[in-house]
């Protein structure tokens, strides 16, 4: 399955990902009728064969499994339930009624949608980061969760497009995204482009921090945990408001201040938002700002504890490093896996 954004290089292509191990197997854990496994194994075949760019799994670039008994099948249950796509993925199975008694596995392909865009303004928001706006027009409505996603490209002849999170709440403006962009090679175009020029942008994408389903009553306290340009659909949530009547803490980790974006913000998002936020800084040789400490986000968290786990929500988005470490922590503290969420 692809990766989320945050977890490769930005430009890196979901089209370099694998077949999972958990499908190939699942097609020959069916047993009951030898159709079955060889229809799965054309499908697993033209898999291989295909690019994926052909045959990512996303939201929209999707080659939809419709199988009798869908649901239930090892299969199914292989591809989307451990998968990180969730219930994007499992929207893409469809229960076909067969003409006889029999499963069969149908690929069909589909193509992105892309709007061309203007962008309305492009600044540097920190050491090696720039906060684009683009206006997007009525895409704008289909952005309804924190944490949601576009894909940006310059033109139809860029083979590769970026994900990128949407920084701005939801209905923050009615037509217009902020982008929080890490200049690396595979973003240097869209870093580079003018206010005024134009990119082509995808429809939204991806579940987003589904909090207002997960985190109910039960729910007291929300950890929150980003690491650099992670911030983004962070600074979404914290935005958006829907976590206000919880106690909310931000750990917000940079290399060092001049890294960090929105620090401007941080006094809105404590008073107006009612999180407390802890800034964490892994390379500072000087004096550290007021309230930081030195060192990494994960570490800090549970320098403070969890005064009830079971009641703890957390929000991930960062670097694979901390939120691998950070939720074997938390867990180990006695968070409930279920309470810890991703935006994908």
């Amino acid at each position: 399955f692809p990766r989320h954004p945050s977890d490769r290089g930005q430009g890196e292509s979901p089209h370099q990902d694998r077949v999972p191990r958990a499908f190939i197997q699942a097609v020959f854990s069916r047993r009951r009728s030898m159709h079955v496994s060889l229809s799965a194994l054309i499908a697993v075949t033209a898999a291989v064969a295909l690019p994926w760019r052909t045959l990512a799994f996303t939201s929209s670039v999707a080659p939809l499994l419709r199988t009798h008994q869908a649901s239930t099948s090892p299969l199914s249950r292989a591809l989307c339930g451990s998968s990180a796509m969730g219930g994007a993925c499992q929207s893409m199975i469809r229960t076909a009624t067969p003409s006889r008694k029999r499963s069969v596995v149908v690929l069909q392909m589909a193509d992105d949608t892309f709007a061309t865009c203007k962008v309305t303004a492009n600044k540097e928001a920190a050491e090696g980061l720039r906060l684009i706006t683009v206006d997007v027009g009525s895409l704008s409505s289909d952005y309804k969760v924190p944490g949601q996603y576009v894909k940006m490209r310059k033109d139809d002849a860029m083979e590769k497009p970026g994900f990128f999170a949407i920084a701005s709440a939801p209905a923050a403006s009615p037509k217009a995204f902020d982008f929080l962009i890490k200049r690396t090679d595979g973003s240097a175009w869209l870093c580079d482009t003018a206010e005024g020029g134009e990119v082509e942008v995808s429809t939204v994408q991806g579940p987003g921090y589904r909090y207002a389903e997960k985190f109910g009553a039960d729910i007291e306290e929300v950890i929150v945990l980003a690491t650099g340009s992670g911030i983004a659909p962070l600074k979404a949530a914290i935005e958006s408001k829907g976590l206000k009547g919880k106690k909310v803490r931000l750990y917000y980790g940079c290399k060092t201040p001049s890294s960090c974006a929105f620090t401007a913000e941080i006094p809105s998002w404590e008073k107006d938002c009612g999180a407390t936020v802890v800034q964490c800084f892994s390379q500072v040789t000087s004096d550290l700002p007021k309230g930081a400490r030195k060192g990494y986000v994960q570490a800090a968290v549970m320098e403070d504890g969890i005064a009830s786990p079971s009641k703890t929500g957390v929000l991930f988005c960062g670097v694979n490093d901390m939120v691998k470490q950070a939720k074997e922590a938390l867990e180990e503290a006695g968070v409930k896996p279920e309470n810890m969420l991703q935006n994908f």
